[in-house]
């Protein structure tokens, strides 16, 4: 039987496309979808907010009123629970690239207008097959 399909303009021996989750944060399962027959495989989500808390969020709160208390290190604000920052993520397009021979699809989540633009560049900078 011929599963042979196109998905977003890539050819695919088969439609069997693991989506965005946390199975694509290791790249050994990536590998494991790959053998198990994925035909191609979507990245976990960066999300905007992570691009922005790393350069608007942080600053501010290290740029304002923390260099007169003593206690000022207690300032910092909780870095968010994400496991990877955007380079880390660009990084992690790379590696999956080099460590399989299916598509590799980058999920960017953005939430301004256009503020999502520069790191769909990126991504696809670093290899991803689509977006």
């Amino acid at each position: 039987m011929d599963l042979t399909t196109t998905y977003m303009g890539m050819a695919l021996k088969n439609p069997i496309v693991p989506s965005s989750s946390p199975l694509s944060e290791s790249l050994d399962n990536i590998r494991k979808m790959e053998d198990a027959g994925a035909a191609a495989v979507v990245m976990y989500s960066l999300f905007e907010e992570q691009i922005t808390l790393e350069s608007h969020q942080l600053d501010h709160y290290l740029s304002y009123g923390v260099e007169g208390f003593a206690e000022a290190l207690s300032y910092f604000p909780e870095m968010e629970t994400y496991k990877v920052g955007p380079d880390e993520y660009l990084e992690r397009i790379r590696l999956a690239k080099e460590a399989v021979d299916i598509p590799v699809i980058g999920s960017l989540n953005g939430v301004s207008t256009g503020g999502w633009i520069e790191y769909a560049r990126r991504i696809e900078e670093a290899g991803a097959d689509a977006l």
